[in-house]
Order: structure tokens, then sequence, then C-alpha cells
């Protein structure tokens, strides 16, 4: 046999012979080195998420340790520092004071109008809502039987002048007649007895002229009495105004005299000058002085003003509601205010004693009394007994206790003890819903 390796058909030769050694270079199959590539790429990723989640980890995790330490910082800061207490200075009163108080506006003058004579109402001149002069004529009463009364009264007074002139003609013969028996001489051509007939008719006749006068006396009263019920035929304005009220017509019995049938014919009232009444509360009742200015106005137009003035008060106060009655008045020539109104009263006072006001808030009730906190240069609490005056809701009166310009503490609770010390803020300096 030989020694040649055999070499078949695959191309393969024996080793050692003629065929590259095992360790020699020899390129790698492809799919080999695509997964060596695929490796190295997965391994290049795997690692740029890790330092991305690490860096994701550190860029969260910093800010967060930064901002703890931030607010552990401020915290430190906040406990260390003096707790912040709302503030304000106690104030006087000031030297005046404006009031405004409610009132009743009622005419200058008013009038309800009644018949004095019994009759027809013969004619109406007026209505509601006409303006009337002083003297003008209303309305008439037909009174045919006053008229007839009145002409009798007349024609009495007639009679009673006559019979006074017959009674002076009897007197004056009567005179002549013992005049001539005087002269003559009584026991001669005059016998006593005429004598005495003739004195006593003298006298009588004297006395007639004396009754005489007396009833014409009598008949001028009753003459007047007639007139005057015949001018109350007439129904005139006392005085100038408006008819503000009518209750008759053309037609109607009017019954005087009567309490039970008589009846008004007109209302009338004088509102060119208004009375507006005011009751003022005891508090201010010192202060209203007559002549006193005062400003009036609806409520429901504050910016139209009438000038007013006070004419007159009751001098004593109401002992039911401790009120003084006022009464100021308001001239009123373009009838804008209208009487029956509710008016506004503004008065301006002039106070002698001015007290300390403070915040409501700020008063601490304790069972030794109200306390205020006052605080010193030092911005330390030191509580204060006050007594207090009258409340106006969202501030008190201070009588005694506290000075003007003090700082008091608002709303010191119960977290503030004695000799705090405490950093002040006003009201300004506070922080939006702090």
């Amino acid at each position: 046999m030989s020694n040649q390796p055999f070499v078949g058909k695959t191309g393969l030769e024996a080793p050692g012979e003629g065929a590259p050694s095992a360790n020699a270079s020899a390129p790698e199959p492809a799919g080999r080195e695509s997964r060596r590539r695929t490796g190295l790429r997965v391994l290049g990723i795997g690692a740029l998420a890790t330092v991305s989640l690490a860096g994701a980890l550190i860029g969260g995790t910093l800010p967060r340790w930064r901002q703890e330490q931030d607010v552990n910082a401020a915290a430190a800061e906040a406990a260390a520092a003096p707790p912040q207490v709302t503030v304000a200075v106690a104030r006087r009163f000031a030297p005046d004071a404006e009031r405004v108080l409610p009132g009743n506006s009622l005419p200058l003058l008013e009038a309800a109008l009644y018949a004095r004579t019994t009759g027809y109402l013969k004619k109406r001149l007026v209505d509601i809502g006409d303006r009337v002069t002083e003297g003008q004529l209303l309305a008439e009463i037909s009174a045919p039987d006053v008229d007839d009364q009145f002409t009798q009264a007349k024609a009495s007074l007639a009679q009673a002048k006559a019979n006074l002139g017959l009674a002076q003609a009897s007197a004056e013969l009567a005179k002549i007649t013992l005049a001539r028996d005087v002269r003559i001489g009584v026991g001669t051509a005059v016998s006593q007895e005429q004598f005495d007939q003739d004195k006593a008719t003298s006298k009588t006749t004297e006395a007639q002229v004396e009754a005489s006068r007396a009833t014409i006396q009598v008949s001028e009263a009753a003459v007047q009495r007639y007139a005057d019920l015949q001018g109350f035929q007439k129904i005139t304005a006392p005085f100038p105004g408006v008819i503000t009220a009518r209750n008759v017509d053309a037609g109607d019995l009017i019954p005087a005299d009567s309490p039970s049938t008589t009846r008004e014919l007109f209302h009338l009232m004088r509102t060119d000058v208004l009375r507006v009444f005011v009751n003022v509360p005891q508090v201010f009742a010192t202060g209203i002085q007559v002549g006193q200015s005062a400003v009036v106005f609806q409520r429901n137009d504050p910016l139209k003003t009438f000038a007013g003035k006070v004419t007159r008060t009751s001098n004593a106060l109401d002992p039911n509601t401790r009120t003084l009655l006022t009464e100021v008045q308001v001239p009123n020539p373009d009838n804008v205010l209208r009487p029956g109104m509710y008016l506004q009263i503004k008065f301006v006072f002039d106070r002698t004693v001015l007290p300390v006001l403070v915040p409501a808030a700020a008063l601490a009730t304790r069972s030794g009394g109200p306390r205020v906190g006052v605080l010193d240069d030092q911005h330390r609490v030191h509580y204060r007994t006050v007594e207090l005056g009258r409340d106006f809701g969202a501030e008190i009166q201070v009588v005694a206790g506290l000075n003007a310009g003090e700082t008091v503490v608002v709303h010191p609770g119960d977290d503030l003890p004695e000799g705090t010390v405490v950093e002040p803020v006003t009201p300004s300096e506070k922080s939006p819903g702090s």
C-alpha cells in the first residue's frame, strides 16, 4: 500500500499531510460573527440604560434632598423666631361725630276744615291736590233758615232801637212834668198824690230807657251771631297750602255742631316748610342745641340733601325709649319732600369726652374681667385689665386702663402668656391668605 493519504471526492485530507493545522487562522462562519455583534450591541444598550437610570435617580433625589434641607432650615429658623401677631394702635374718638337718624316728616301747618252752619253744600271750588292761598274760597253752604233768622234778628234790632226812642221821649216828658210840679209847689196847684205819681212815672220811664238799651244790645248780639253763622256758609282757607283730602260734593247735607254726624270737609296742609321729628338717643341728646344745623335726605337718594335747622326739642327724654324728641324744620319751596315721608337726618355732634377705641378682637375675656395685650418697647406682651364702654361691633370703647397710641394685640388667644416676645404685624403687612 502507498503511504499517501487517500483523497476522496470530498476533498478532505488526513491531518499533517497537505492540510492546514488546527492552530492556523481561518475565517469564522457568518452566523457566529452576527451573534457576537448583537451581544456587544445589547451590552452597550444595557450600560447606557444603567447610566441613564443612575443619572435620573441622582437628578430626582438631589433637588428633593436640597428642598428638604431648606424646609428643615426654615422650620428651625421659624421655631427660633418670635411668633408673629397682628397688632393695632388704640385711637381716640374724633372730636366731632356724624350721626344719621331716621325721622318722620310733617307739614308746618295742618288743619281739618269743618262746617259751622248746617245746610246743603251749594258748590265746591277745590279738590285734592289743589294749592290754595290764605283766605281763598273753598266751598259755599246754602242755609236759608240762617238767612231768615239773620233777617229777623236785624228787624228785632230795629224794633229795639225804636222802642228806645219811645222810652226816651216818655222819660223826657216825665222829667218835665216832675219839674213843673216842683216849680208850682206841692199842696197848692198840685196835690201830694199827683206829685208822687209824677215822680214814680219819671223813674219808670228812665228804667224803660235802660231796658230798651239792653234790648238793643241783645238784638245786636243776635244779629252778630247770625251774621257769623251766615259767614260760616263760606269755607275759606286759613293759610296757604295744598288740599290733601276732600270728603264732600255739591248737594251733600252738611251737619254742624253734632259730634255723631259732623264730618271733615277738607284737609289742608302747608308744605313749603316741613317739620321733621326725630328721636335722638340719650348718648347724643345733650349735644342737641336749638339752632343747630342738620342735613336731611332720602335714603334712596342720599346725594340730594336739604339744609335744616333744629327749632325745638321736648327738653325731656321719653322714659320708655330714652330718646329726645327733636324737631328739625326744612325749607321745601319746590315741594320735593312730602309730608309723611321717612327721611334721614344727619347731625354733627361735638364730643366733650374722647374715649379710646380698640378692635373688639383685641379683648381677652378672663375670669378677672376683660383684658387687652399691650406691647412694650421690646415687643413683649403685657396684659392689662380695662373698663369697657359702648360696643360698636368691630370696635369697642375703652373707658379706663388704656391710653391712645398704645399698641394692642389682635386675637391674643391662650398661647401668648405674659411677657412673650412677639413680632408685631399690622393687617396691611400680612400676606394674602395668612
